[in-house]
Parts: structure tokens; C-alpha cells; sequence
């Protein structure tokens, strides 16, 4: 895959299905992405990536980058939706902690005399929408969805329940 513009996500979903990626060094994919994951053009000309593009194929000629099993696995260890979620809360709980309903609804209402109103609307329904909820079904009685892999792995080679 390559990728000219500044865009992590790509990255991210390229290298999980065993692609190697052609970027320029934007938008912290220097940072972000370690040197096996990416091959880095020197800009966004299509000389320089038609360059990175045949120094990848050097590469994987010379069996210097990983598989991509190896490539997935990596991925997979680094980005999961159970790590996503559980900093997206920390975030939400890092906005929100000690705030009282009335200072959240202050702030709702500062938005202007419309949108303000309407808000403080939508944001009580959806408190009590919450309270309602965590009332009738409490946290502590959710049950943890298991793995759908043997072990919560899943092993090269082995086909999933669509047969792939």
C-alpha cells in the first residue's frame, strides 16, 4: 500500500492484513510506526515513492521483512479494541470526573440561548437514560464477551467460521 498523505488508520489497516506500506514522513508516522511496519519515501513525488516502492520489493526479495502472519500478529498486539476502549474511557473519565450534574448542564447551557437549551435537553435525556439503564441492567452483571479463538489466539493457517 502506499500512502502519501497523513494517514495512520491506513497504516494500520495495511500492515494487519501482511501489506507492506510506502509513506512519506508526515503527520508522526516516524514516530508512531516502527521501521519494519513502514518503508519511508523522502517525499511525495512519484519518483520518490516509485522509489520506496522498489526498495520494499528489494526487501521482501531479501526476506528482510516479516511475514504477514507476522506482520497481523504484531499489529494485533499493539492496537486492540479492548486497549482503544479502555483509553477512550480513561479520557471521558479524565473530563468528567467530579463534575455534578449541574456543572455539566452549565456547560451545555454556555453554548448559546438555542443550541444551549437544546442541549441541556439532550444531555439530561441521555443522563437519565444512563440511570435508567445502569438501574435495570447494573455493570457488575454484564458479562464479558469471550474470545472466539481458541485460547483467545488465533493460529496461522487455521480458517475462522466463514471458512477464510
Amino acid at each position: 500500500a502506499v500512502v502519501s498523505t497523513q494517514s495512520t488508520g491506513a497504516i494500520v489497516e495495511a500492515v494487519s492484513c501482511g501489506l507492506p506500506v510506502v509513506s512519506t514522513a508526515v503527520g508522526g508516522i516516524v514516530e508512531v510506526f516502527p521501521e519494519d511496519f513502514v518503508c519511508l519515501a523522502e517525499e511525495t513525488s512519484t519518483e520518490a515513492l516509485t522509489k520506496g516502492l522498489l526498495q520494499t520489493i528489494e526487501r521482501i526479495d531479501a526476506g528482510a521483512l516479516l511475514s504477514r502472519w507476522e506482520l497481523h500478529e504484531k499489529v494485533k498486539s499493539m492496537y486492540s479494541w479492548a486497549d482503544v476502549t479502555r483509553r477512550t474511557e480513561q479520557v471521558y473519565k479524565e473530563c468528567c470526573d467530579g463534575m455534578t450534574l449541574d456543572e455539566r448542564l452549565e456547560i451545555q447551557f454556555s453554548r448559546g440561548p438555542v443550541a444551549g437549551v437544546l442541549y441541556c435537553i439532550a444531555y439530561a435525556i441521555s443522563f437519565l437514560l444512563l440511570a435508567i439503564t445502569q438501574f435495570l441492567q447494573p455493570e457488575e452483571t454484564i458479562e464479558v464477551v469471550p474470545s472466539v479463538y481458541a485460547g483467545g489466539k488465533r493460529e496461522p493457517g487455521r480458517s475462522n467460521a466463514l471458512g477464510r
